[in-house]
């Protein structure tokens, strides 16, 4: 059984006539497939998952972008406001602001948050240095310029330095809710779907509210569970009364 089993292991995948053509790997996409298999064949995965309230950050998302569009502001996304949330959660929760590295915990020293950019044949996590440090507004066009610099191959080796967390918004498709791989060395990721109006209770009483669905992955050599769920919990109190966002 086991020299069946290395034998299977050993073999080359190859195509079949009439069924497939095999496709060469992009540099980029080689490298998601090895940094992701390394992140579950090496980091103890464990998720805490909630559905809240995003009434109040929907309308405040909404109201800014109006803003925007007249000139008055920065044009500000929900992930501009998901990435504050996180960082000011990083600066009262210093123990989710750590990585693992070489059997050991390094302390980061600023809340620099990472954003998952998607592109056409992989992803890149440019990071946003020291966001609870920035107004929303500083933040809204660190976050564009980044993404900008990200699709372009334009990135600098600052925008790619480690941080402990970063954000993987898929809300503009039409995704509820999924769970991301957290990215190494980084030692957990937001998942985030899209807003929408769902069945909720408030006070004992059924309503529909705009909702957001969160994952967040966690490292379990970083974080336990209790720790972890601080750290998720002060980014919900945030989200839900997002006045301290602004």
């Amino acid at each position: 059984m086991e020299a069946d089993v290395l034998r299977v292991r050993s073999t080359p995948v190859l195509a079949l006539p009439g069924v497939g053509t095999p496709l060469s790997l992009s540099p980029m996409r080689r490298a998601v497939a090895q940094r992701t298999a390394q992140s579950f064949a090496t980091v103890p995965h464990f998720y805490l998952r909630s559905e809240i309230d995003a009434s109040a950050l929907v309308e405040l998302c909404e109201n800014l972008q109006r803003a925007g569009q007249k000139g008055i502001s920065a044009r500000s996304t929900l992930s501009d406001l998901l990435l504050r949330g996180m960082a000011l959660a990083l600066r009262d929760c210093p123990h989710a602001n750590r990585i693992w590295q070489q059997d050991s915990l390094l302390q980061l020293s600023s809340a620099d948050v990472g954003l998952v950019v998607g592109l056409e044949d992989g992803l890149l996590i440019p990071v946003i240095r020291a966001a609870d440090t920035l107004s929303l507004a500083e933040l809204a066009c660190r976050r564009a310029d980044a993404i900008s610099a990200a699709r372009s191959g334009k990135l600098s080796a600052d925008a790619l330095h480690p941080c402990a967390t970063s954000l993987s918004n898929l809300g503009a498709h039409r995704v509820d809710e999924f769970t991301a791989v957290i990215p190494p060395p980084q030692s957990s990721v937001l998942s985030v779907g899209r807003a929408g109006p769902r069945p909720f209770v408030i006070d004992g009483q059924l309503c529909v509210r705009q909702t957001l669905h969160l994952c967040l992955a966690v490292d379990h050599r970083v974080m336990d569970g209790v720790p972890a769920a601080r750290f998720l919990e002060r980014i919900i109190e945030s989200l839900e009364k997002p006045a301290c966002l602004v």
